[in-house]
């Protein structure tokens, strides 16, 4: 996908700097994408869970690589095709206001907010070295170090003191020193003035200019003003801010230097200056903008992203898919044509309404999509939104299900009015209009497969009590509801896996929002939760089966210093269709293997690989996974990274079936961990470059 981002990313701009779109038509933005979220999912009332993949580390770090290559490397090895923009650095996991202990005496750098109220323009948490090494820094590391990134935005958040984009332990020691950064770095709409306008880490916004370039961050996006295209920047504080501070000593011409060299570099590495005759992603042409290939790879990301968690078998026969009889597709979300699409979209649709604002008559609904691939489905929306709690059109929607074989009821989220950036939920439940939607429309004693939207879990022990099947669709993207139909009708089944943990309801009763600490009990993901979730991190369903056979030994030894092992594993479709698996490998340490007490002794597992397959019937694959003493390796608790001599248990599993695996790792000489790479510290010093202004918060 991201290679598809990329070439019409280059097409769209080709087309916008054109003779027949000049400039001045369209907004000045070259290749470049402010994307991908890397961001883990800390809590799942986080609003822009949706834009994310995952709470595991390891995983969003092949994500950001997999986007960072497909957008960044074309054909043409003489240029990079686009840039990518990883985002946010660091810790970016809070949208809304939040109560919060704050107060002027203990702010900043206690963690805690200015006011008593938490935003993402306030908080300033306090991470350990441990969960900072381990969750919050990994997928940006692999990025970057892996991927190539060649963007990078800093958050409007603190952490431990100090904004992400005055943090020059973050950006410069961390992202350019240690894991070879070669590309520039943006700051968050807003982020350079809530420097010291929110953190109160400068005392003026020349002082918060002067210490984001200091500190490494070369390109400011401008607050965003009513009335104003975000785009314009006329007005911008490093261009108000930066020619002062050079002539009053207090910036040199060498850090606006640097800034500008990470910029133009890379507009140079673009082909951007060179004569476009001879430059292949000068050549691309409108066609390549929903071109087959690009849709089919688009309808290929969205049948593989849906999850089955519930398949009920009814008189002998599993309620999914649905092979015959009369379906009623109702809910508020039957219907939804944007809702599918998740969030930060271009233009959708050819047609625009006749305010010249974006129609998405052009985007498939479920209802549809299953009408089209069917006899034809009947209809009722049980709700007028998602939100509501009008139960008016409830008779209705018992009539129509009463009148079916089988009903599809689309409920969820949306991103808009539940979980959005600036939005954040403070319940991981379905809104109680739609349970009670749910409630009616059980009562006409049919199979109910429930088809789920949202970005962030939903929590609902009474879906999967009492519901037939369900089928966790995400927001599926442009060809979502033809992905959703397609399987609900058993027409594929490439099912996926679960990316986050389904906690129960009452998770917000155990955990604190502002609470950024990984490991403190229960313990936050599949890494260290000690719950029982509604359904585990890496659970998912098929209409087939398969069985694994382990064809290694269940017991091998690997050297601290140089030793590999081999873990093979055979995987048969043991059911009755062609069907899709994801087989994946974990990783624990045994109780004796680390130091008592020490955090990564509350790791519960950590994925390590995983390997989708494609299976006919009776159909079966080899799948291999490479294991060296590294591959186990956890982090001290002052962040560095370490093997530890010992037992572990390496567990693979398709989610429903698991293996497990002994493995002994060999001390080679003295018993100590080897050490694979030291953390260095968040100095506790001052803002940089001068002694900040003594300021008195009012409140």
């Amino acid at each position: 996908m991201g290679r598809v981002i990329g070439r019409e990313l280059r097409s769209l701009w080709k087309q916008g700097v054109g003779e027949e779109h000049p400039p001045t038509e369209l907004p000045p933005i070259g290749p470049d994408c402010w994307s991908p979220n890397i961001n883990i999912v800390r809590d799942p009332r986080w609003g822009r869970n949706l834009e994310t993949a995952s709470e595991d580390p390891f995983l969003l770090g092949l994500f950001g690589v997999a986007v960072t290559q497909g957008l960044q490397v074309g054909e043409d090895s003489r240029y990079l095709q686009a840039i990518v923009t990883l985002k946010h650095f660091i810790a970016n996991s809070l949208e809304g206001s939040w109560p919060g202990p704050g107060g002027p005496a203990s702010y900043p750098g206690t963690g805690l907010c200015p006011g008593g109220t938490c935003t993402r323009f306030t908080i300033d948490p306090n991470i350990s070295a441990y969960d900072l090494a381990s969750s919050y820094m990994p997928a940006f590391k692999t990025s970057v170090v892996q991927g190539g990134a060649l963007g990078v935005m800093c958050s409007y958040n603190s952490v431990n003191g100090v904004p992400s984009c005055a943090n020059k332990w973050l950006l410069e020691e961390k992202l350019r020193k240690e894991w070879g950064f070669e590309g520039y770095v943006t700051g968050d709409s807003g982020a350079v003035e809530d420097i010291w306008r929110t953190h109160f880490y400068a005392a003026t916004e020349e002082d918060s200019v002067t210490f984001a370039v200091r500190s490494g961050t070369d390109v400011q996006s401008a607050l965003w003003k009513a009335g104003q295209q975000p785009w314009n920047t006329s007005d911008a504080s490093y261009i108000r801010h930066i020619p002062t501070a050079v002539r009053s000593s207090h910036l040199s011409e060498e850090a606006v230097d640097t800034a500008l060299r990470h910029t133009l570099t890379l507009r140079f590495r673009l082909g951007l200056f060179d004569p476009p005759e001879g430059q292949v992603y000068e050549q691309f042409s409108p066609d390549e903008v929903r071109s087959d290939k690009h849709v089919a790879a688009a309808m290929d990301a969205a049948e593989q992203s849906l999850v089955l968690l519930k398949n009920d078998v009814l008189d002998g026969v599993p309620v999914l898919p649905i092979r015959s009889g009369k379906v009623a597709v109702i809910g508020p979300h039957a219907m939804s044509r944007y809702p599918l699409l998740g969030n930060y979209l271009g233009q959708i649709c050819p047609q625009l309404n006749a305010r010249g604002t974006e129609q998405y008559g052009c985007v498939e609904s479920i209802l549809e999509a299953i009408g089209n691939l069917s006899s034809g489905a009947v209809y009722a929306p049980g709700l007028e939104s998602i939100t509501s709690s009008d139960s008016t059109l409830f008779d209705e929607a018992l009539r129509t299900a009463q009148c079916a074989d089988h009903v599809v009821l689309a409920l969820g989220l949306d991103t808009i009015s539940i979980e959005a950036e600036g939005l954040d939920r403070h319940n991981i439940t379905l809104p109680e209009g739609q349970l009670e939607l749910f409630r009616v429309v059980l009562g006409a004693g049919k199979p109910v497969t429930v088809v789920l939207l949202n970005g962030g879990i939903v929590a609902s022990e009474e879906l999967k009590q009492h519901a037939s099947a369900i089928v966790e669709a995400w927001y599926p993207g442009f060809y979502g509801a033809r992905a959703i139909a397609k399987a609900l009708l058993g027409l594929t089944n490439r099912w996926g896996k679960l990316p986050v943990t389904i906690y129960d309801e009452s998770f917000t009763d155990h955990f604190d929002m502002l609470d950024f600490d990984m490991t403190k009990g229960p313990g936050r993901t599949y890494r260290y939760f000690t719950g029982k979730p509604l359904w585990p991190f890496g659970f998912g369903l098929s209409f087939t089966t398969f069985a694994l056979k382990l064809v290694s030994d269940k017991a091998i030894t690997v050297s601290q210093s140089s030793g590999k092992a081999s873990l093979l594993l055979e995987i048969q479709n043991s059911g009755s269709m062609a069907g899709d698996d994801v087989v994946m490998a974990f990783f624990r340490p045994l109780p004796g293997t680390l130091p008592a007490g020490c955090r990564a002794a509350l790791l519960q597992k950590q994925l390590f690989g995983f390997r989708r397959v494609s299976l006919p019937v009776a159909g079966s694959a080899s799948v291999e996974f490479a294991l060296t003493a590294a591959t186990l390796q956890v982090h001290a608790d002052n962040g560095d990274s370490v093997s530890y001599a010992g037992r572990y248990e390496v567990i693979l599993t398709n989610g429903l079936q698991s293996l497990s695996v002994d493995v002994e790792v060999e001390s080679v000489g003295s018993p100590q961990p080897v050490t694979y790479e030291r953390w260095v510290p968040q100095p506790n010093d001052q803002p940089p470059g001068r002694e900040p202004t003594q300021i008195e918060i009012v409140v």
